[in-house]
């Protein structure tokens, strides 16, 4: 039993590898053309783009893992099919339940990758990667990280510490200098928010330098008529769904601890542990096909129907999440339903096979 496991997990790795491979060229080759337009701003050089392209890489491959698995399994149990060694399995007393069984075992270590480019690499790289574009482009991106952003914005340095939306933004601090590079202004408010072209701090405490005097003030809303722009906010910060689960985790905590609106972060915190369900998922609902209408295809027609099914399967779940908070929908209840749909149908074409 163990030797068939192995020759099975073998099959599937095998398959999911190749598949892992095009994907990352086709996420590649998109993203260079996403991102030519660019080349000449600044010093956004072909190598730059290339660096960046390669540093974001983890982030598409992770997003796109569990269609890979779905390919893989499709051409690894497919090629098993077309040899007639799943025949020869089931003869030998194999049952369909214990081929999922010896699939889902070799799930079990793409699992492991999976968990590796999620919370390991693509945390790590995309930060440096934006900074790294957002620099090249000019952007005047001073320093990024899990301790926020500095952004130097004309005579002002501003400093942000959480996003908490596209045009919400949480610790800000404004630095002002004149000409001759004096301090002039130190500004700290808890949130901002940009409204009709300007931001609006709230609880803000401000402190003014003019020679020898200094002057505080404390404002419950304060205008700022001129700041960076939301985009320019967008480009250098991390977005949640490519933050690590700790990382997330921390943020909702503070988000708690000051009664702010944390439904983006749960979304993002449930798709952390669906993305590597979804794996499993996808290998298992690869078996009733291979034995049921793409047992006679042949390899690139299973390769083409696994990736159509993949990616929308992955699409069906991007749309669930954003009408979810569109609608306020209960993000667990949106994060699992559409996989809990794919395993019940799963479940129902084994028992016709």
């Amino acid at each position: 039993m163990k030797l068939l496991d192995r020759y099975i997990a073998g099959a599937m790795v095998k398959g999911t590898g190749v598949a892992l491979l095009v994907i990352m060229g086709l996420t590649m080759f998109f993203s260079i053309i996403e991102e030519i337009d660019k080349l000449g701003e600044g010093s956004y050089t072909v190598s730059k783009m290339l660096e960046y392209v390669v540093l974001t890489l983890p982030r598409g491959v992770y997003e796109l893992f569990p269609t890979a698995a779905l390919v893989g399994g499709l051409t690894g149990m497919g090629a098993l099919a077309v040899n007639g060694e799943l025949v020869a399995m089931r003869a030998g007393g194999f049952s369909v339940w214990r081929i999922v069984r010896s699939v889902l075992q070799a799930g079990l270590v793409l699992l492991v990758l999976v968990v590796v480019f999620g919370e390991g690499l693509a945390p790590a790289t995309e930060p440096y990667a934006q900074r790294l574009r957002a620099g090249a482009l000019e952007r005047h991106v001073t320093f990024m990280g899990r301790e926020g952003a500095w952004i130097r914005d004309e005579s002002r340095y501003v400093y942000v510490n959480k996003v908490l939306d596209n045009d919400t933004l949480a610790d800000v601090k404004v630095l002002e200098f004149d000409a001759s590079r004096q301090l002039i202004s130190s500004t700290h408010a808890d949130t901002a928010s940009y409204r009709g072209g300007r931001w609006i701090l709230h609880n803000m405490r401000q402190t003014l330098f003019s020679g020898d005097v200094v002057t505080a003030r404390v404002e419950k809303t304060f205008t700022l008529p001129a700041l960076l722009p939301p985009e320019l906010i967008n480009v250098v910060v991390l977005k949640p769904e490519n933050m690590s689960v700790e990382d997330i985790r921390q943020f909702l905590v503070y988000l708690k601890d000051n009664g702010l609106e944390t439904q983006v972060y749960r979304y993002a915190l449930y798709s952390r542990f669906v993305t590597p369900v979804s794996v499993l998922l996808m290998l298992f609902i690869s078996v009733p096909f291979v034995f049921g209408s793409l047992r006679s295809k042949g390899t690139g027609q299973r390769f083409m129907f696994g990736i159509i099914v993949g990616l929308g399967f992955y699409l069906v779940n991007q749309l669930a999440n954003q009408a979810g908070q569109v609608y306020g929908w209960d993000p667990l209840l949106v994060s699992i339903v559409p996989g809990m749909v794919v395993l019940l149908a799963g479940i129902w074409s084994l028992r016709r096979v």
